[in-house]
């Protein structure tokens, strides 16, 4: 714990500027990076927490407190890829775009947090599961449209952060109205609820494995491998561009997801191997089921998330 601040700092400002050290592929013509926070790291809760207090502690992102530059001016943050569920070629922001308000605001916490600016965004419909991190666009349309950072999900419950339209960072808890609900009921201090949203969509990094792009790590990535590549390494390599049309869909995402050889952009016999083998030894236990909706440990090296370029 004496460490925490200098961690906490390192974190805070360096993490999306970092390469990782276990970057998966290198080549002359192209580098495909990763982040520096594995996905299990990103999802234990006591790891959230820390980076909470450093919020708080270095950065001052206290309940009540503004978001502004030390001028006094509203702080923006600058979006990095964006792509759409199934790596789709659409999404609400985009490269470069500059962000304000709460989606800008929670952006930040999110490119802090995990190490990466390269999302995917998910339409949140019933069964969509809501996990920390998650930059979740509250309201339909132009309407009751805020943006929500989930910092703590318990069950139903979710602890967030946001800005209200005078960019005060507010502390709200929130409870989905039931479990398959893609309504939001915003709780008073008392448990009581008084107002409720709708969930639009959200915006969560992109895991390596996710094949099939749903934003979640799970049997459905191995099964669309075996529908659209094949499951024998005679059937391999196939590249990317085959099978997604570049005008639709963001082949360049897909590729570093499914560790693509950045040369060829061709997918290895050795990502079926890894997503299968990972599907069924959980934090590198054999035979046993990994329901955690990411890639985990596996015995002798992490699992990480998506960045475009060496910034993130």
């Amino acid at each position: 714990m004496k460490n925490m601040k200098s961690r906490i700092t390192a974190m805070m400002f360096a993490a999306a500027m970092t390469v990782c050290a276990s970057q998966a592929i290198t080549a002359s013509a192209e580098q495909f990076y990763y982040d520096t926070q594995s996905q299990d790291w990103c999802e234990l809760p006591q790891n959230m927490g820390y980076t909470v207090r450093g919020w708080s502690r270095f950065m001052g992102y206290n309940a009540g407190s503004k978001w502004i530059n030390q001028d006094g001016t509203p702080k923006s943050w600058v979006s990095g890829t964006v792509c759409g569920e199934g790596y789709e070629n659409y999404a609400h922001t985009s490269l470069g775009q500059t962000l304000t308000g709460s989606v800008g605001f929670c952006r930040e916490l999110a490119d802090t947090f995990f190490g990466t600016k390269t999302y995917m965004e998910i339409e949140v419909w019933g069964d969509t599961p809501i996990k920390p991190g998650d930059q979740i666009k509250l309201g339909l349309g132009t309407a009751n449209t805020r943006t929500i950072f989930v910092a703590y999900v318990n069950g139903l419950t979710f602890e967030t952060y946001s800005l209200d339209s005078n960019n005060t960072i507010l502390r709200e808890t929130f409870r989905r109205a039931s479990s398959n609900s893609y309504m939001l009921q915003k709780l008073n201090d008392s448990g009581a609820v008084v107002s409720t949203f709708t969930m639009d969509y959200l915006n969560r990094p992109i895991k390596q494995g996710d094949a099939n792009g749903d934003g979640v790590f799970d049997d459905a990535d191995k099964e669309w491998i075996e529908d659209n590549i094949g499951n024998q390494p005679g059937q391999y390599p196939k590249n990317v561009n085959t099978l997604m049309d570049s005008g639709t869909h963001r082949a360049d995402i897909f590729a570093r997801a499914l560790w693509a050889d950045p040369q060829t952009w061709c997918i290895n016999y050795s990502t079926y191997y890894t997503v299968g083998w990972n599907l069924y030894h959980k934090n590198g236990q054999t035979g046993v089921h990994n329901d955690t909706g990411r890639m985990t440990w596996d015995g002798s090296s992490y699992f990480y998330y998506v960045k475009m370029d060496e910034n993130g």
